[in-house]
């Protein structure tokens, strides 16, 4: 269903919200879906840098699920190693210690892990600016990040401890890619008084969460949404709510079920023969 049919069911359990409103509990169910399932999955693709560790992922990043370097499928490293490369912003910072560059090799064995990242510029006094899906800009205090790390043995040594794990040691074009689960994208925003009914054009729909959840899961973000509008005023409503909740996430459960027959390999059933 598109946003207007969506909407206009909204509105028969909620008929005083707004369209922002709509739009509003719309977003707020697809996200749950997105955290709760991985119908929201992406790839990225990012270059590798000689010395360097920590690579910018997109603020909508829910979780990274898995990372290719040079075709490669790399694995998730459990922790994170005791030596820390600080590399968190450019040469003109004087407190910065970063690491030295290591010795290329090809060979070594790598790893990823996923982590969020403190990007508040103290050399400046102030934090830095990051653009968003839309094209603006926006303060941050924390980025999303992947690090890249490699294991060698005795690699780094630094008061008095040695870590096993260095920053990556190759320089690449285009050679890290990530799978990652990410937040569906909001619905365009309009001037002030434009109608309601312009809302639902087709290029909408290509940034909306509406594209992001596939058409045949619209009923279950709709359950979601309805549950929602039962929380607050002046429709709250807890038992209804309720209600609609419980459908939601059975409606979710079915889609884990849809993405592990997909995806997986299913189960195997026992038979007596």
């Amino acid at each position: 269903m598109n946003k207007l049919q969506m909407t206009e069911m909204l509105r028969g359990h909620h008929p005083e919200i707004t369209a922002r409103q709509a739009e509003m509990y719309i977003k707020y169910a697809a996200d749950r879906i997105a955290e709760e399932t991985n119908l929201c999955k992406v790839t990225e693709v990012l270059s590798s840098v000689a010395g360097k560790r920590y690579y910018d992922v997109p603020r909508d990043t829910i979780r990274i699920t898995r990372v290719w370097f040079n075709d490669v499928l790399i694995p998730k490293l459990i922790g994170e190693p005791i030596i820390d490369d600080d590399e968190f912003y450019d040469d003109t910072d004087g407190s910065d210690t970063e690491l030295s560059t290591p010795t290329a090799n090809a060979s070594n064995k790598r790893f990823w892990f996923f982590r969020n990242t403190d990007m508040t510029d103290t050399s400046t006094g102030g934090e830095t600016s990051e653009t968003d899906n839309a094209g603006g800009t926006f303060k941050k205090g924390y980025s999303r990040t992947i690090a890249i790390v490699e294991l060698v043995n005795n690699a780094i040594t630094r008061d008095g401890r040695t870590s096993n794990y260095q920053s990556c040691s190759i320089t690449g074009d285009s050679n890290i890619r990530i799978e990652r689960i990410r937040y569906p994208r909001d619905f365009s925003v309009e001037p002030a008084g434009t109608q309601t009914t312009t809302r639902d054009s087709t290029s909408e729909l290509t940034l909306s969460p509406l594209q992001d959840i596939p058409e045949e899961f619209h009923h279950t973000l709709l359950d979601g949404a309805i549950s929602i509008g039962y929380k607050y005023p002046p429709n709250i409503d807890f038992n209804l709510c309720s209600a609609f909740l419980q459908m939601f996430e059975k409606g979710i459960s079915k889609i884990k079920r849809f993405e592990r027959t997909k995806t997986g390999t299913g189960f195997i059933k026992p038979h007596d023969f």
